[in-house]
């Protein structure tokens, strides 16, 4: 089977929740460059992040403000 032939890929934006397809842009699974780099920018400010719960068996950590 052709790739050119398979059906469009309909993706919706992390940053900016705009619709688009995925044949559509160079930067998956962001619509553009500038939304790819905003999200890089969060990244770096530590405002977004991946959940870490521990190993088992370990004491839970108490978060400071």
């Amino acid at each position: 089977m052709e790739w050119s032939k398979l059906p469009a890929t309909r993706m919706v934006c992390p940053t900016c929740q705009r619709k688009f397809l995925l044949d559509e842009t160079k930067t998956p699974p962001f619509c553009s460059e500038r939304c790819q780099m905003i999200d890089l920018g969060r990244w770096l400010k530590e405002e977004n992040g991946l959940p870490f719960e521990g190993d088992p068996g370990d004491t839970p950590v108490e978060y400071r403000e």
